[in-house]
């Protein structure tokens, strides 16, 4: 699966998460939602810099270092400087989701959902080819 395609999975499952059910039994995820937002923004950015030609820059050259992204996606200019913001952003959040005491909450992770769509709308689109 291309990094296009895991972006738009990725912006599905965001969306899916911050869901209520239509019982009212199940409450949206805030945390796996703001997850999913940032890697489908990273894996759209992550796409772009492959068609560019930007080497993967982790130790064993197989993803793109994510605190670094942000910037090379910039210079480069895969993004632009409120992009960069914005993707340095939704790391931030992931981070609070994935490994904080605090927990993202609803309008967090809605916001989340918002920036990422924008972010893998412009850059592979919304919808597969």
């Amino acid at each position: 699966m291309r990094f296009d395609e895991k972006a738009r999975e990725n912006m599905e499952a965001a969306e899916r998460l911050l869901s209520r059910s239509e019982d009212g039994l199940s409450d949206p995820l805030a945390n796996a939602s703001a997850s999913r937002a940032y890697y489908a923004a990273y894996q759209a950015v992550a796409d772009c810099a492959q068609h560019v030609g930007i080497e993967f820059d982790s130790r064993d050259a197989s993803y793109y270092v994510h605190d670094k992204l942000p910037a090379v996606a910039f210079h480069r200019r895969i993004i632009d400087l409120d992009e960069r913001e914005d993707l340095s952003w939704l790391y931030g959040l992931r981070v609070k989701a994935d490994y904080a005491d605090e927990h993202v909450d609803d309008d967090e992770a809605s916001e989340a959902a918002d920036v990422a769509r924008r972010l893998v709308g412009r850059l592979v689109g919304l919808e597969g080819p």
